[in-house]
């Protein structure tokens, strides 16, 4: 006999808002996350202090609803089939059958019970940590600093970066992997991360090679890494780059994008470094700011655009105003995830124009 298609669409109006009885059921692993939605709590794969998180009344797409989530080191997982697959390490058809098999109260298999191990970070050694590798690092003109110029360069934004506050290199950083382990010592571009009040809480980091290239070294272990983060109950994680201009701020995701944008307009961008900084991304009513722009990652799964929604909703109730700005550049057959302002840049500079556009009635020069 045939298995009919399985069609996800079809399973998720099944479940309905039953999302969280479906992942209490099949993932024992999220029963901290279940208990607290809305709330940071350690990650069910890597553990630490804060590191995932399920949706709550509050978000746009509560996972009550979606079945989704967010590790905040990796990605967005949009619906329950989604964080089941990644959490329980199961296939497709494997988490859609162990749904299908729990709506149908047939028995089920369960994930792995996974007890995540909180680590305590204090912030006193962290924060002398973080500031003795500020101190160490060097300027993007220092002769030692070819391998971040060779980066920025081959990306076509090294103006911009030489340009840019809070950028800066170290010679010789130290990688461990999660457990601990090191893999090397290696160049790195640094980026001092704030929080919404102005205050340095983090360091992003971009390891790479003697050339300027992104080190490999292996699946898990990603060339950019953010260090842990101090004063984790304020909200807001951002690169302030640049100063606004009239009023003026874009904020971003990624670093390369602020620079790409800075790079053909010389308009001032904050890059969030993911999309769940974005969320909570605020601009304070003494900074002056009432027009943010927001240069949209344009993605196959919309994530770029869902966020988008929800920081428009968030700052517009503060009175700021927002524009998005999608990338005008077509996503290709080659282009795993999407799209963004920095694959622009390199595939048609002109397509910046719609910045002028948008701003056409205001006249705007770097202050």
């Amino acid at each position: 006999m045939i298995k009919s298609k399985r069609d996800s669409t079809k399973l998720k109006e099944k479940v309905g808002n039953r999302w969280l009885d479906v992942l209490g059921a099949l993932a024992p692993s999220l029963h901290h996350a279940i208990h607290k939605t809305g709330t940071s709590v350690p990650c069910p794969i890597n553990g630490g202090t804060d590191g995932f998180r399920l949706f709550g009344p509050r978000d746009r797409y509560p996972t009550s609803q979606s079945g989704g989530g967010v590790s905040h080191s990796y990605r967005v997982f949009p619906d329950g089939v989604d964080l089941l697959m990644w959490v329980n390490n199961w296939s497709f058809p494997q988490a859609f059958d162990e749904i299908e098999a729990w709506l149908g109260d047939k028995i089920v298999n369960v994930g792995p019970v996974y007890e995540a191990k909180v680590k305590e970070v204090d912030d006193t050694s962290l924060r002398n940590w973080l500031n003795f590798v500020w101190e160490e690092s060097i300027s993007l003109e220092d002769t030692k600093a070819y391998p971040a110029r060779a980066y920025f360069s081959s990306r076509r934004m090294l103006t911009a970066a030489k340009a840019a506050k809070n950028i800066r290199f170290h010679p010789n950083l130290k990688y461990k992997d999660s457990s601990g382990e090191l893999l090397g010592v290696y160049g790195a571009v640094l980026c001092k991360v704030q929080n919404n009040e102005g205050s340095p809480v983090q360091i992003s980091r971009i390891y790479l090679n003697k050339n300027g290239t992104k080190v490999d070294l292996g699946k898990g272990n990603k060339a950019k890494k953010q260090t842990p983060c101090v004063k984790k109950h304020i909200k807001g994680r951002h690169v302030k780059l640049f100063e606004p201009i009239n009023g003026y701020i874009g904020v971003c995701e990624g670093v390369e994008t602020a620079l790409a944008v800075y790079e053909a307009k010389q308009f001032p961008v904050w890059p969030n470094l993911t999309a769940t900084n974005l969320f909570s991304f605020l601009v304070l009513g003494s900074s002056g700011i009432h027009t943010v722009l927001n240069f949209v990652d344009k993605d196959r799964n919309k994530a770029g655009e869902n966020s988008a929604a929800r920081l428009r909703d968030r700052l517009e109730s503060k009175g700021i105003r927002v524009i998005d700005l999608l990338p005008p550049t077509p996503i290709l057959e080659s282009d795993k995830k999407g799209v963004d302002w920095a694959d622009q840049l390199i595939r048609d500079i002109s397509g910046f124009d719609i910045i002028d556009q948008t701003l056409e009635f205001s006249y705007l020069k770097q202050a």
